[in-house]
């Protein structure tokens, strides 16, 4: 099975973080052909290919999708309506499946490798829990992992290429909800009550500025992109949340966010005499390759340095609780963007990620 049927099967059935059953099951039908040891963890499974060595190399592969309605029009689109692989996940996963078959191709041949092989296929990457769940089981920790490597399908970089960079390449993130509590009244007689959606307009001004000002230092994100307020049009709002995320690429800068964010809203509530709520909510850390690994890797393979880090986050940074590790992005060219509704690109790359992957092996 060629690693496009793999990827175009797995298009079609979109499951979201902790929900992949069906997803699961397709993976085991592989996987059970294989000379492998599965270990299934929730929603999530890890195949070891055991060569008799002392040390496993890691390959990870998410497998969650998203709650976006697909409007591709491709053949192979997704039968679950309100769902779709909108990131890559589905090729990730098929191009893991598809050096999974080559290790054991390899194994029944009699070719070895210099460490054992575990294919790690995580749920709930989307979420805030995925990775951390498999860390959690110790099962990568009974396995001995020497180091972990992870390869996501990325826009905007040439197609085919494979790119990263030492240190820091995502950033680390935390969640944001201010919650203003006022009092409503008529829109004609506004100055007797306390109008939470004016009050939330004014902080995000001034929060927007903040950031502003923040980015000509370090590379940063402070943006919100949910705001629930009032229920007519003629009366002021009571109550309003507006909902965010923080990105940042240091802790220092989170913490320089995060208290402005405090801040900003306790001032603003003062001067409009209303009362707050603040809730942050931490997520992934920075995913932080390790130079001496990647460093190993540029030396064996062609990789395209990345200028900078890029401000999505991602939780494979909880697998340094594991082992070293290197995450990768495989250019699929312009005029995609990743968690939209028209998400596609030209497959003929996965064949290229498969190839980087056996090369990986070797390391």
């Amino acid at each position: 099975m060629t690693v496009q049927q793999l990827r175009m099967d797995l298009h079609q059935i979109p499951e979201i973080g902790f929900c992949e059953f069906e997803t699961k099951q397709y993976i085991l039908s592989v996987l059970k052909k294989l000379d492998c040891k599965i270990f299934e963890i929730g929603t999530g499974t890890v195949a070891f290919f055991d060569f008799e060595k002392e040390k496993t190399v890691g390959v990870r592969a998410d497998i969650d999708g998203l709650p976006i309605v697909e409007d591709t029009g491709l053949a192979f689109a997704s039968k679950r309506y309100g769902f779709m692989h909108a990131c890559g996940h589905d090729s990730h996963t098929a191009m893991a499946l598809a050096v999974a078959i080559y290790v054991d191709e390899c194994k029944k041949q009699g070719k070895s490798f210099g460490k054992n092989v575990a294919f790690i296929f995580q749920p709930a990457e989307e979420c805030d829990d995925g990775a951390a769940s498999i860390v959690r089981s110790g099962v990568l920790q009974k396995l001995n992992l020497d180091h972990i490597f992870a390869l996501h399908v990325w826009p905007e970089l040439e197609k085919g290429k494979i790119y990263s960079k030492p240190g820091v390449m995502l950033a680390q993130v935390c969640d944001i909800d201010v919650i203003l509590h006022g009092d409503k009244s008529h829109i004609a007689d506004y100055y007797k009550g306390i109008d939470t959606m004016r009050a939330a307009c004014e902080i995000l001004l001034k929060l927007y500025e903040f950031e502003e000002e923040c980015n000509k230092t370090e590379q940063c994100l402070l943006k919100f992109g949910k705001l629930e307020s009032g229920n007519l049009r003629n009366i002021t709002s009571d109550k309003t949340i507006i909902s965010g995320s923080i990105r940042a690429l240091s802790k220092e800068m989170e913490s320089k966010l995060q208290n402005e964010i405090s801040a900003v809203v306790k001032k603003v509530a003062e001067k409009y005499n209303l009362k707050f709520e603040v809730r942050i909510q931490n997520g992934f850390p920075v995913v932080e390759n390790d130079e001496e690994l990647f460093n190993k890797v540029a030396q064996k393979c062609d990789i395209n340095l990345l200028n900078e880090p890029v401000l999505h986050a991602e939780d494979f940074s909880f697998f340094a609780n594991v082992c070293p590790y290197v995450y990768f992005f495989l250019g699929i060219g312009d005029g995609m963007k990743l968690h939209h509704e028209k998400f596609d690109f030209d497959m003929s790359v996965l064949d290229i990620g498969v190839e980087f992957w056996k090369q990986l092996l070797e390391i």
